[in-house]
């Protein structure tokens, strides 16, 4: 919880249980902590912002200064039932604020501030066949992480845009980032090197923004790109908010349905990665003649790689087997598409896996019998997928990870979102490990900073094992 919103809930729970004994204590005393904690809660309100999860301690807040004065000038007994429903809804408000809290991600650990600023791009060689709009062309929405100087002056970008939230997740609008809206850029050394980041499935350019920001405190520029109609919402400057539209799901129901799901993929990775190449076309000439200033000069374009999350891993190898200006890519547990398995890549690669995939039954010969079908049949594609990856990694280098006991969701921010995800693992930790082995990746293929040897990990309970 914030500040000020657990000074005002935890104020008001003495003055509940007052309601319940109104005969112990003193009378004014009680007033008083109702008037320091309904004061706590409107400093949430103007400083904090608003969410619906304080909902209750609002009502609270407004109503019960007039039931206490109402109660001392005329002196009417108070109800005990007031208690219990004070009692009930301070204790809701607490409950939602701790469920669904305000989180912080983990500070960036390198020597570079962040500065931000969101672009939006048209291909206009290229038909949208998803798109509203007649005849439409290809729009993306970018958002440009780069290393800023410092002490950078300013305000911190939301973690989300508040026209893409839902009921749900409309508190990640008052989350706050550490990167710093249009900050100065940092000037030493005058270029740096670029990384495209490519989202999940469904997501969104800011959901892995924990390891985004890492990689930009290194001395990286990081873009990441939403893919108008396949992330679940895009906001597009003219306030339109297009949401995913293309059909399919993760299926392993039948041999059927695991094909169409395939087929649903490599279709998105082929459609993602030419908009990751459009995406560098466009920073190309960017960093010759920026018409927002910022870029102009500022990228290494010789020193360029990619990557993603889940799908976004798997368009990240296809940039890598159809583009060779990009010189490394990595996969966060994401699968590759048929033709990057049949292609080949033409860089340096990384995959990051959970532990559990280099566990029975996912082993070559392990046997399946006592599984459903629909497990068997996730089971022997896992193990096509990682045989295929494998297979891509000998002729340009690159590394297989894994990371035991943590789960495909640790690839992201959302452990962070909820106690309720974390299950005795920290998150912290899962994305230190994460953090520093992306981050000597990069080094190592992009800066020729040879970190230390970069290959099979093994991480147990958050304890990394060599």
């Amino acid at each position: 919880m914030r500040r000020f919103e657990m000074a005002g809930t935890v104020a008001l729970l003495p003055y509940a249980l007052h309601l319940f004994f109104p005969s112990i204590g003193n009378e004014w005393a009680f007033a008083f902590l109702l008037v320091v904690g309904s004061l706590a809660i409107a400093c949430h309100a103007w400083l904090e912002g608003c969410r619906w999860q304080m909902a209750p301690a609002y009502f609270l807040a407004a109503s019960l200064p007039l039931y206490e004065a109402t109660h001392l000038l005329s002196e009417f007994p108070a109800c005990p039932f007031a208690g219990v429903a004070v009692l009930l809804l301070d204790l809701t408000a607490i409950a939602l604020c701790v469920v669904m809290p305000v989180f912080r991600l983990p500070a960036p650990t390198g020597p570079y501030n962040i500065g931000t600023e969101t672009r939006h791009l048209i291909d206009e060689t290229r038909s949208d066949p998803f798109s509203d709009r007649p005849g439409g062309r290809r729009e993306l929405v970018i958002q440009v992480w780069y290393p800023a100087g410092v002490a950078p002056a300013g305000r911190y970008a939301p973690y989300r845009e508040r026209r893409i939230t839902t009921l749900r997740s409309l508190h990640f609008a008052l989350v706050r980032s550490h990167s710093m809206l249009h900050a100065k850029f940092a000037h030493d050394p005058a270029r740096f090197p670029l990384l495209l980041y490519t989202p999940s499935w469904s997501g969104i350019r800011t959901e892995s923004t924990g390891l985004v920001e890492e990689l930009v405190s290194h001395g990286y520029v990081v873009v990441g790109i939403d893919h108008p109609y396949s992330s679940n919402a895009v906001a597009f400057p003219d306030g339109t908010v297009p949401r995913r539209k293309f059909v399919g799901d993760e299926d392993y129901s039948s041999p059927e349905a695991v094909d169409a799901f395939v087929n649903t993929a490599n279709e998105q990775i082929e459609i993602r990665a030419r908009d990751a190449v459009f995406v560098l076309d466009t920073l190309e000439r960017m960093d010759a003649n920026d018409p927002g200033k910022l870029l102009t000069g500022r990228l290494d374009l010789t020193r360029a790689g990619i990557f993603g999350s889940s799908l976004g891993g798997g368009t990240s190898a296809e940039v890598c087997s159809v583009d060779r200006r990009f010189k490394a890519g990595a996969d966060l547990g994401g699968m590759i598409s048929t033709k990057t398995a049949e292609r080949g890549l033409f860089a340096p690669f990384i995959f990051i896996f959970e532990g559990m995939y280099e566990e029975p039954p996912f082993v070559v010969g392990a046997d399946l019998s006592s599984f459903s079908p629909a497990k068997r049949l996730e089971i022997e594609f896992s193990l096509r997928q990682f045989a295929s990856m494998k297979n891509l990694l000998p002729n340009h280098g690159g590394c297989w990870m894994t990371i035991k006991g943590i789960k495909h969701a640790h690839f992201f921010d959302s452990p962070f979102f909820t106690p309720l995800r974390r299950r005795g693992v920290d998150p912290a930790r899962v994305l230190d490990a994460i953090r520093r082995h992306t981050v000597a990746f990069f080094d190592t293929n992009l800066k020729e900073q040879k970190v230390g040897q970069v290959n099979r990990l093994q991480v147990s309970s958050c304890r990394e094992e060599y």
